[in-house]
């Protein structure tokens, strides 16, 4: 590594953190702010509370990346420009493209280490964290009355209730139908449900139990029958799962299995490319910005943390059309997911060209 690459990820990564702490400050505090009357209503612990409110700052530090991203961008290559270290690097026959290599190198590390929290890190804080909201927090949920649901409880296990009370751990009239790989294996009919903590099962009453095989459906009448559904019964209340909250290999997964179960699976597969796409907005938006950078040469700090915002807000903005017409049906996942990517791709190749030539 040449001293001056090293000179150029030093000016790189000293205002990537600043605007990474920044842009996330900023927007974890008007979502807390956003959430202040349930907090104040909460009867959870302050730990808790703080518990919850914490495990969030990964998610929005994901999310605003991007934008810290770009100002670093702005603010190196701007500064190397102001200081007339562009005209001495020129002078001593540096080539133009060498200039911003090592900045577009920073960017791409940034991109693979946001890829690699993106995949560990950030979808395990952020499920725990909506967990604490919806369990501790703000549990309104509890004392709802669930009727004619149709739930999810293992990898193949469907559940159908007439009424499913979750805070008494109850169905009635439930439904247990497990999946093979030929459509329903085994059902379980009966005429309520409970959940016996002790055994962490559900067990069914007053049934019976239908096996489907080559010979045809073979019924066994049953007062009691210990189930295989061992989800717990705040796990089955009806929710969608939050993309968010999977890496791309299980929001592919849960793509799947929507599918089988009827469902629609464009959501998540949608999201699963996204989580491919977004990290290397990064390097695009980098691309994009050393261009601008050298047009704002002679601009203040505030006009390069004005541009970051706008210029950021409007790529992010395009990445949730893309993600709109992906679910809709009206693009392909992966053209939905890359649409911005693309766009501004191209868009910074042909303005870098511009300047190299």
């Amino acid at each position: 590594m040449t001293i001056y690459t090293r000179y150029m990820i030093g000016r790189f990564v000293k205002p990537f953190v600043f605007g990474l702490g920044l842009f996330a400050v900023l927007i974890f505090l008007g979502d807390t702010f956003d959430k202040m009357n349930p907090i104040m209503r909460s009867h959870a612990s302050l730990l808790t509370i703080f518990e919850c409110l914490w495990l969030e700052v990964p998610y929005w530090a994901g999310r605003v990346i991007p934008m810290a991203t770009l100002l670093a961008t702005l603010v190196a290559v701007g500064g190397f420009v102001q200081s007339g270290e562009w005209l001495a690097t020129q002078s001593c026959g540096i080539e133009t493209k060498r200039f911003w290599i090592p900045v577009l190198g920073c960017a791409l590390a940034v991109s693979v280490l946001a890829f690699a929290a993106q995949e560990t890190v950030m979808p395990a804080a952020w499920a725990r964290s909506r967990r604490l909201w919806r369990e501790k927090v703000h549990p309104e949920w509890e004392w709802t009355k669930y009727q004619n649901v149709a739930l999810l409880g293992g990898a193949d296990q469907f559940v159908q209730a007439w009424v499913f009370l979750a805070k008494e751990g109850k169905l009635e009239r439930p439904i247990l139908e497990t999946m093979g790989d030929h459509g329903v294996d085994r059902q379980l009919d009966a005429k309520y449900a409970f959940w016996e903590p002790a055994r962490g099962r559900w067990v069914f009453h007053e049934g019976v139990e239908r096996t489907f095989g080559a010979r045809g459906v073979v019924e066994t009448p049953f007062e009691t029958k210990v189930s295989d559904l061992d989800a717990p019964p705040l796990d089955l209340v009806p929710r969608a799962t939050s993309p968010d909250e999977l890496t791309m290999r299980e929001a592919l997964a849960y793509a799947r299995r929507a599918g089988r179960f009827g469902g629609s699976p464009r959501e998540y597969e949608v999201a699963a490319m996204a989580k491919f796409a977004y990290p290397f907005t990064n390097l695009v938006i980098c691309a994009l910005g050393i261009p601008i950078a050298l047009r704002l040469r002679r601009s203040s700090r505030v006009v390069s943390f004005c541009a970051a915002l706008a210029l950021s807000f409007f790529f992010l903005w395009m990445m949730e059309v893309g993600r709109t017409l992906g679910v809709s049906g009206q693009l392909p996942p992966l053209a939905a997911a890359w649409m911005a990517n693309v766009g501004f791709g191209a868009l910074a190749l042909v303005l870098i060209r511009r300047w190299d030539l």
